[in-house]
């Protein structure tokens, strides 16, 4: 099924990716991932790639599409702390991303698995950091970028991106769900690939925030709130694949 564009379940709900794993050693992996920080390696200097075994959908490495992505820092947050009602606070800074947000460590894997695929055009609807992702990452895997924006619901700061890295834009007239609704019937197109967050292969690669995060103090004795990341971090215990 990883070779084929399949985006959700024939009853409409998302998919998730479950791999069977066999035996991992957590000790061994977390040992593994913290070495390839030194690495020279451009997928070792991926926050995404560096977790690979959590995450093997692709069939060959040469694949894999970064700018390099993800090892983003966590900063402590005390007046965020105080206004919260909290000792302490500490903050995933994502927004160091390639492109300034999150969806470039789902995109890195969404990306890549198009190039495997021998996809020539990616597709998504956007009103902001999707397009600007997408537009960056088919840029460097060489790709065709079309991204569909409701009229007048989009961030000038992500759009300037999306048309500096070449994507074809076009504006409907409609909402969010209207473009979403164009970007689905347009993947049904043979070398059309959808990269919109319903791709399960995006959640792949966002899951692995979770791993870096897990890895930086004071994560390991501390309450995380993961809010939209709960699924993913569910996901990875589930599947044996990750204890904190």
């Amino acid at each position: 099924p990883l070779e084929q564009k399949i985006y959700t379940c024939t009853c409409g709900d998302l998919l998730d990716v479950v791999y069977e794993f066999g035996e991992l050693d957590p000790a061994k992996l977390k040992k593994e991932f913290l070495q390839r920080r030194q690495s020279n390696r451009i997928i070792d200097a991926s926050g995404v790639w560096r977790h690979r075994e959590l995450i093997p959908f692709m069939k060959s490495e040469d694949n894999i599409v970064t700018l390099p992505e993800g090892n983003t820092p966590v900063f402590e947050s005390p007046h965020s702390a105080e206004y919260a009602g909290v000792a302490n606070l500490t903050m995933k800074h994502q927004g160091l991303n390639p492109t300034g947000s999150f969806k470039d460590n789902g995109m890195t894997a969404a990306i890549s698995k198009a190039k495997e695929m021998g996809v020539k055009t990616v597709v998504c609807a956007s009103t902001g950091n999707t397009s600007a992702s997408m537009a960056a990452y088919a840029a460097k895997a060489g790709m065709n970028a079309v991204v569909l924006i409701p009229r007048g619901q989009i961030a000038f700061g992500k759009l300037s991106q999306s048309l500096d890295y070449g994507a074809k834009t076009f504006q409907i007239d409609g909402d969010f769900d209207a473009a979403m609704k164009l970007v689905q019937e347009i993947s049904l197109e043979n070398e059309v690939y959808m990269v919109n967050s319903i791709n399960p292969l995006r959640m792949e690669g966002q899951k692995t925030i979770m791993t870096e995060l897990l890895a930086q103090p004071p994560a390991a004795s501390a309450t995380i709130n993961v809010q939209a990341m709960n699924r993913i971090m569910r996901s990875l215990l589930r599947q044996g694949a990750w204890r904190p």
